[in-house]
């Protein structure tokens, strides 16, 4: 190996090791040299950390073990070996008493058996967690009772300290739900469509601590309940209780949704995988825009198919003034992007996928002789460009984590059947 590569500075070496999120690639790169070697067990590097529990991995268990006294952030991917999750889940209760954040992603639906497994793991897990401040439970299944309700055990232990819960995808019973109107401290919240009551509004209101509340619209009817069509009076309520709230929404399906008007939307996310091509969708996104066009800044589209979002996004630009973002996964031409961000005086960040790019033949910028790429660079004080598959994905990540919820990146987890289930 290059001397080179063998003597670079521990600062580098750490920026190096912060890329490797799991143990396993943390162990594969130890094995370079001596020299990296050391950095293995450097403290620093076992704050973040990533845990998969695709199959009995002791080399997971052991690093818990070794550095879980370091965890502060921890992300566990779920899957369909269950005890491969509930060995994780106990190490981290017995060794890891200074995470502060803490994120269950499920890569699958479960069934009773499973869930109910994991929701007794969990409460475990953060009885013993004390200084909890971000918990992300998406697509975690729940029961009608408190009997398996890990936000319980939450409130009883970190509600002193808790400020971000995500409980997107609690839509199979809303009762463990109540336990949030107990949570006296949350400043960000996101959840689904169909779980948000008035009792919720109207407790983070008394609270006065709730800074950004993202919503998830991800089916057409809700599971249970009779759904949410708060009205537009208990918003005007929250802005004067709550001046400082952001409203996100996400629209992940096909689906009605409800849009009164004093509600102080700041983030609109179109994370639609079937049919955005439809007449009901667009006329969806139009009445969005037209609705929340003065208070209307962040503006995001994922879509996985041919269908070109240039209407939307001139549209978007002649309603909306105040736009400060802007990432565009589905296909637009480079000229309709330019005359939409002409008229954006507050545009600060613009991601587009290199992939979905194209270019009308005549245009009028072959009169002007110069190219979009050229006029976007200047608008935005950098040098512009589509971004490659990953790093939009990244980049995008960063951004949605910070501003609303990376549930615009994530798929609702395949469904499997029972037998393909290992116990």
């Amino acid at each position: 190996m290059s001397a080179s590569w063998t003597r670079l500075p521990d600062i580098a070496l750490l920026e190096v090791f912060s890329y490797l999120a799991t143990p396993q690639d943390r162990w594969n790169a130890s094995l370079v040299c001596k020299f990296w070697s050391r950095f293995f067990s450097h403290p620093k590097i076992w704050e973040d950390v990533e845990l998969k529990s695709e199959k009995s991995d002791e080399l997971t268990v052991a690093s818990i073990r070794s550095f879980g006294a370091h965890f502060k952030r921890v992300k566990v991917y779920n899957s369909t070996f269950f005890f491969g999750v509930r060995d994780i889940l106990r190490e981290i209760a017995q060794r890891c008493e200074k995470v502060s954040v803490f994120i269950l992603e499920p890569t699958f639906r479960t069934h009773e058996p499973i869930y109910l497994g994991i929701m007794a793991e969990l409460m475990a897990t953060f009885q013993k967690l004390r200084q909890l401040e971000e918990v992300r439970l998406p697509f975690l299944q729940t029961t009608g009772t408190d009997s398996y309700n890990p936000l319980k055990s939450i409130h009883a232990n970190s509600a002193h300290t808790l400020s971000v819960l995500d409980v997107t995808e609690f839509t199979r019973h809303p009762r463990p739900l109540s336990t949030v109107l107990k949570l006296t401290g949350i400043k960000s919240l996101s959840i689904s469509y169909q779980n948000l009551t008035e009792e919720i509004l109207l407790a983070m209101k008394d609270h006065r601590t709730l800074q950004d509340l993202t919503i998830v619209k991800s089916q057409a009817k809700p599971q249970s309940g009779k759904g949410t069509t708060l009205p537009g009076s208990i918003w005007k309520d929250l802005q004067y209780e709550l001046p400082d709230l952001r409203v996100h929404l996400v629209l992940t399906e096909e689906a009605p949704l409800s849009c009164p008007k004093g509600m102080p939307v700041v983030s609109y996310a179109v994370a639609d995988h079937n049919n955005p091509n439809s007449v009901q969708l667009n006329r969806l996104i139009s009445k969005l825009i037209l609705t929340y066009s003065e208070t209307l800044e962040n503006f995001v589209i994922k879509a996985d198919n041919s269908f070109f979002w240039d209407l939307q996004l001139i549209q978007l630009a002649r309603r909306c003034s105040n736009i400060r973002a802007v990432i565009v996964d589905g296909t637009v031409t480079l000229e309709s992007l330019t005359e939409a961000c002409r008229q954006w005086k507050k545009l600060e960040l613009l991601y587009v996928k290199e992939s979905k790019v194209s270019s009308t033949e005549k245009s009028m910028y072959q009169v002007e002789k110069e190219e979009p790429t050229e006029v976007l660079s200047r608008k935005l004080g950098y040098p512009w460009r589509p971004l490659e598959d990953e790093e939009f994905f990244q980049k995008t990540k960063r951004f949605l984590s910070k501003t609303l919820t990376t549930a615009v990146l994530r798929r609702c987890p395949p469904k499997v059947h029972d037998k393909g289930y290992r116990y």
